[in-house]
């Protein structure tokens, strides 16, 4: 009889590593304790067949994703510099603030790319002038654009 038997993960566990990972780990402890608390299962060559198999999916969807992330910066840095028309009041002061709704228009209307309101970071602007704006494309991507207000009502 085997000592030690392979094992996938259900649950993050502290000493074992996270979901999907095949281990191998003593009989007893996986029989008595993780099997029956529902943190692993007993890895089977067909198991083990089907968690390989969605780890590639896996990865080729991330590196998918890298390419449209990739793609977008370029269009994004070509851009550079988006012009916004506000009127303005006293001290240069703009009516409202602009907002993540009136950058994300102005991308979608210039390259045609709509992106998420959640990934453009802009400090509160209510005055008129040129302002520099982060846009997260993804986790380790991010690009900077420079917004232009410009006053209507001179």
């Amino acid at each position: 009889m085997k000592k030690k038997i392979q094992i996938i993960l259900k649950k993050d566990h502290l000493n074992l590593g996270e979901i999907g990972k095949i281990t191998s780990i003593s009989r007893g402890y996986a029989l008595n304790y993780l099997i029956p608390n529902d943190i692993a299962e007993i890895a089977t060559k067909n198991k083990i067949k089907h968690i390989t198999m969605f780890k590639q999916i896996k990865n080729k969807e991330i590196k998918n994703s890298e390419i449209i992330s990739k793609a977008l910066q370029k269009n994004l840095e070509i851009l550079n510099k988006i012009s916004i028309r506000k009127k303005i009041g006293e001290k240069n002061n703009i009516f409202g603030s602009i907002n993540e709704k009136d950058i994300k228009n102005k991308i979608l209307k210039y390259i045609g790319i709509k992106i998420d309101k959640k990934q453009i970071i802009i400090n509160n602007i209510k005055k008129i002038g040129i302002f520099n704006i982060e846009i997260n494309i993804s986790n380790n991507i991010k690009c900077n654009i420079q917004v232009n207000i410009i006053p209507i009502n001179i």
